[in-house]
């Protein structure tokens, strides 16, 4: 009877994940069509299937590549994929948490847990893309460690090394993850025996086998691959109190209300101790979160990191639900404690779906626009009727770019410095639209534009007409955006 009862509590939590889930896409279906700068990365550089486009990895763009195929440049196919790897993260936190804790309903409020972390809940339903898929490959290998601490089977061996694959691809800090998780097995004897057996080995040798293509694309385009380290932020003076305040300060702000709650409902896990059975999950999550802090500090002060921003921290902190229900009995919580602790779940829930929806549909009243308040399906009905249908299109900027690409499916869409010009058929195309956003008075083409009109293609911005389209943003009637627009036939 105890085990049915458990059953279908996790049926009706998986069940109510597919729903939350499920009704974010519906969400954002129908909040608007236009879409947001990761996502409109996605529709630009989804346009080709290749080894590796930016410096991040490729793997999250391989996949929107499929679901484009399959469903079409749309935003269903851009919010489905955004939101299964959300689902599949919870998910696989869940399943963590039934090894660490061996108790369902603490396992269903640690998973739960992730929606009173706002990087999580709210950043990552926002727009984020690579740190969504490495977050849930962060989950996936955590999950599969665990199972192999129990069972070196072939299953897991192979499991392991997938997901270890999937994280490479992912995003570039996944190696933290790797390296935090790895020391905390490096402390323990069934740890020490997994990290030194065959099948870690064979793991590691599937997961080079799947992320060879990408390793091999980055030693040949390391221009590209460390463009990246201009995102650090890096101080000549006082570095060190910079950098190890705003790691502290961003991992406070990070878990942020999720302490609050948690001292409000349970604090015996700041106070109490683990069940004897569950000692070693205990001392297992006290290390991860251990080596986290040391390993960030040293980064930071290896390379003088004078900045740690939270969303470089999700593929870590995310665990962090599970350090807190590791550090006390579980057993003792009662049914009352689980009802009112989810009630202020779905209260967080709703308030994710009120603020996605308010942000668009509220903007006019506080006169700050979105992205997602962009009106690109009538500025692209403006640029059809200058007779502009299907052709290569132009932007200095990949938000522009990949927006316009969607209202042009039948196109192709480039912006300066990534080289896909390279891949244009020209003979398909007979025309180039330019396109780029008019933020003052002068509908002059952008500098950075005209130098790659005149490199590129050879010719004067100047001896061609710009036409200035303009549109009130999406659920507006005052505030406009106006847009530069400038034709010229491929030679």
């Amino acid at each position: 009877m105890e085990k049915t009862g458990k059953r279908s509590l996790t049926l009706y939590f998986i069940a109510a994940l597919i729903t939350y889930f499920s009704l974010h896409i519906v969400l954002r279906i129908l909040v608007s069509d236009s879409l947001d700068y990761d996502e409109a990365e996605q529709a630009l550089l989804g346009q080709w299937l290749l080894p590796g486009y930016t410096e991040q990895p490729p793997l999250y763009t391989w996949i929107q590549y499929g679901l484009f195929q399959l469903l079409g440049k749309s935003v269903l196919a851009v919010s489905l994929l955004k939101n299964s790897l959300l689902l599949l993260t919870y998910l696989f936190v869940f399943l963590s948490g039934r090894k660490l804790l061996n108790n369902d309903r603490a396992a269903i409020m640690a998973a739960c847990s992730l929606l009173l972390v706002p990087q999580i809940a709210w950043e990552s339903q926002r727009d984020m893309t690579h740190t969504t898929l490495v977050v849930c490959g962060a989950a996936a290998v955590l999950w599969t460690v665990l199972r192999l601490l129990e069972n070196r089977s072939f299953f897991n061996t192979v499991l392991l090394g997938i997901f270890w694959g999937i994280g490479i691809l992912a995003k570039a800090n996944f190696f933290l993850f790797l390296l935090i998780l790895f020391l905390t097995l490096l402390t323990f004897r069934r740890g020490r025996k997994l990290l030194f057996s065959k099948q870690f080995f064979f793991s590691f040798f599937i997961a080079l086998c799947l992320s060879s293509l990408y390793l091999y694309w980055m030693y040949t385009h390391q221009d590209i691959v460390f463009s990246a380290t201009g995102k650090f932020k890096q101080a000549v003076e006082m570095y060190q109190v910079k950098g190890v305040t705003s790691f502290f300060i961003n991992t406070f702000l990070f878990l942020t209300p999720l302490w609050f709650i948690y001292l409000l409902f349970f604090p015996s896990g700041y106070l109490g101790k683990p069940a004897a059975k569950k000692k070693f999950s205990a001392r297992f999550m006290l290390r991860y979160s251990l080596f986290f802090v040391l390993v960030l500090l040293t980064v930071v002060l290896l390379f003088k990191v004078s900045y740690v921003k939270d969303r470089w921290m999700q593929p870590l902190l995310f665990a962090a639900p599970l350090v807190f229900f590791t550090r006390f009995d579980v057993n003792t919580i009662t049914r009352k404690q689980f009802n009112r602790f989810i009630s202020v779940i779905i209260l967080a829930a709703v308030a994710v779906y009120c603020a996605f929806s308010l942000r668009v549909l509220g903007a006019p009243m506080t006169h700050r626009y979105c992205r997602l308040n962009y009106p690109f399906k009538e500025l692209a009905s403006d640029i059809r009727k200058d007779g502009f249908t299907r052709g290569l299109i132009i932007s200095n900027n990949r938000f522009l770019a990949g927006n316009m690409h969607f209202q042009f499916p039948d196109s192709q869409a480039v912006i300066p410095g990534y080289n896909f010009e390279k891949l244009v058929d020209s003979a398909v195309f007979s025309h180039a639209a330019v396109i780029w956003k008019i933020n003052d008075t002068s509908p002059h083409v952008p500098k950075q534009l005209v130098s790659y009109l005149q490199k590129q293609f050879g010719i004067n911005s100047i001896d061609y007409p710009v036409t200035v389209h303009e549109a009130p943003y999406k659920y507006s009637t005052d505030d406009r955006v106006r847009m530069g627009v400038l034709l010229f036939r491929l030679q």
